[in-house]
């Protein structure tokens, strides 16, 4: 048991990263906190799709009257719960931009924010 915690704090300890990754500001722990819902919502529309795509293509294999109504509402619940995951990303980039300004982040919403960098000898400065 005292390993684990010691090895977890000796690990710390030896990366910067890991020691240096605390928000200082609330924006900046709102910023991460909205990359983190950001990955997950993208993640959960990748693996939406891929779910998808699965249901269609086991679904084609049967051709009856019985398998064309399962396809149809397996397309149509397929869309409509895609549809609301982007929603969701959409309006989670519509907080991010109102709240806090926008910026912090990649993907739908994010606008990638330099932090006040005009160029690399500047954000080398900081």
């Amino acid at each position: 048991m005292y390993s684990r915690i010691f090895f977890v704090l000796f690990f710390a300890a030896l990366c910067p990263s890991v020691v240096l990754a605390a928000p200082r500001t609330f924006d900046e722990l709102m910023a991460q906190f909205m990359n983190l819902l950001n990955a997950g919502i993208g993640a959960a529309i990748i693996l939406g799709l891929v779910i998808y795509f699965y249901g269609i293509a086991s679904s084609l294999t049967s051709v009856s009257s019985e398998g064309i109504g399962k396809l149809r509402t397996h397309l149509l619940w397929g869309l409509l719960a895609l549809f609301l995951m982007v929603s969701v990303w959409g309006i989670l980039a519509l907080v991010r931009n109102t709240l806090f300004g926008g910026g912090g982040g990649a993907g739908i919403g994010g606008g990638g924010d330099s932090g006040g960098c005009t160029g690399p000898i500047d954000c080398l400065a900081e």
